[in-house]
């Protein structure tokens, strides 16, 4: 298993797709079908990672973890 400090940094760069992600296809909802499953993908990681951590608050779910 990594390290929490990784795990953290990953979820961090992994959230702000996902957020690019979302934005892109509510801009471009005629492309949805081709990165719907990307965004999931995504979304699919950024659980996985919660589930490492011990504890996690909805504010660090929602807007990512303060890097040391």
């Amino acid at each position: 298993m990594k390290n929490k400090q990784t795990l953290k940094e990953t979820y961090n760069k992994t959230l702000q797709r996902y957020y690019n992600g979302c934005n892109y296809i509510a801009e471009h909802l005629e492309e949805v079908d081709k990165y719907l499953p990307v965004v999931k993908k995504l979304l699919n990681r950024l659980n996985w990672i919660i589930c490492q951590m011990e504890s996690v608050t909805e504010k660090e779910i929602l807007e990512g973890f303060e890097i040391e």
